[in-house]
């Protein structure tokens, strides 16, 4: 197997491509002859090495983002999942045996992977929860607990993507580790629910009128899987995502005020863009429905929103100036200009910290020194 994501993939496929090149100019005079045969060969010489070509970056570019984490995720086999997953009465709390068999990270967190059917939006799919290295040392303990001294935070990547991004190229997780040992952020459980649930569909964690109910499943399905298979109780959550993740983070904490005190947009948006194909009709209810400065308007306003993203990301900035434009007065918004860069995980991993501390309520926010640019305001 030539799993998507390993070095041995990437490698064998740009071999493939290099070789296939290299055996077109030796044997090119072979296949100059004028007539259909040899006319079809070159033909065909030319498109595989070009498909090569594009595959071999495909990989390679896919191993820098994360965005798909396995053939299946690419070609939106998931079907798989309704087959696998666990069903909400066969969910149960963490085992001492997946407390053993989790991953651990160098820094000395677990991570646990479940595929989980919600039992409210009865989507199935993929969950990973993170316990930062104190919680972790709780359960490896005999007392196997969470304890009661933790945050919940529910991280959302964006579209493409996967929820491995946050643990693998963005260093969110190890981001988390580092604040956390330092004594700059309390004990954290993270939950990072996969959000491209629909193959060749951005969801937008939005629920459809006629398709799949993806906010439900972020938001009540995640927490009746927390609750049951980690044990916390119902404390506020906060939410942090980037990009269309940002989205997810603000439309939750807009939302879902019962469930999410907080939520941090990296280089989100702040109204759902919808796919192309949508019906009129779909498209009216969702705009209307995802409203958030409708919904902000009519109250409730136990929430406030951090937003950081680059004033060179037009896509980004545009809509976090409106948006804090009808919002400001309404609720706290702390906003974080980037000066350089667009829109890209390099450009956003410097900033993991300052979300992170944010949440916790530091009071010195781990910005880059980055000098902000002279045109950038700051509100409260």
């Amino acid at each position: 197997m030539l799993p998507l994501l390993a070095l041995s993939t990437e490698i064998f496929f740009w071999f493939l491509t290099v070789g296939a090149l290299v055996l077109t100019v030796v044997f090119w005079q072979k296949i100059a002859k004028h007539n259909w045969k040899t006319i079809t060969a070159r033909f065909s010489t030319i498109f595989l090495i070009q498909a090569l070509a594009l595959t071999s970056m495909g990989i390679t570019i896919n191993r820098s983002g994360e965005f798909y984490s396995s053939w299946s995720d690419l070609f939106g086999a998931q079907g798989q999942y309704q087959k696998i997953a666990l069903s909400p009465s066969d969910l149960a709390q963490i085992s001492v045996k997946e407390i053993l068999s989790a991953k651990k990270t160098s820094g000395g967190s677990l991570i646990f992977r479940k595929v989980i059917k919600g039992a409210a939006s009865g989507i199935a799919n993929v969950v990973y929860v993170v316990a930062s290295p104190k919680i972790a040392a709780s359960l490896e303990s005999s007392a196997h607990s969470i304890g009661n001294t933790y945050q919940v935070i529910e991280l959302f990547p964006g579209t493409p993507g996967v929820p491995q991004t946050w643990i693998g190229t963005l260093d969110g997780i190890t981001t988390m580790e580092e604040l956390e040992n330092s004594g700059k952020i309390p004990p954290t459980i993270a939950v990072i629910p996969a959000i491209n649930v629909q193959p060749g569909h951005d969801t937008e964690c939005l629920d459809f009128a006629f398709g799949a109910h993806v906010e439900t499943w972020v938001t009540k399905d995640m927490k009746s899987f927390m609750q049951t298979f980690m044990g916390i109780d119902n404390r506020l959550w906060s939410s942090f995502g980037y990009s269309t993740g940002g989205w997810c983070a603000a439309e939750v904490a807009v939302l879902h005020q019962e469930q999410y005190s907080q939520g941090v947009s990296l280089a989100g948006y702040f109204k759902p863009l919808l796919s192309v194909g949508l019906s009129k009709r779909e498209k009216s209810y969702l705009t209307a429905k995802y409203d958030l400065i409708s919904h902000l308007t009519k109250g409730p306003r136990n929430t406030k929103i951090m937003i950081i993203a680059s004033v060179k990301d037009r896509f980004a900035n545009s809509s976090a100036q409106k948006f804090m434009q009808s919002a400001n007065p309404l609720i706290p918004i702390k906003y974080i200009p980037i000066p350089k860069g667009g829109h890209n995980i390099k450009v956003w991993k410097p900033f993991i910290a300052t979300g992170f501390l944010w949440i916790s309520g530091a009071n010195n926010l781990a910005t880059p020194i980055i000098q902000p640019a002279p045109s950038a305001k700051s509100s409260k």
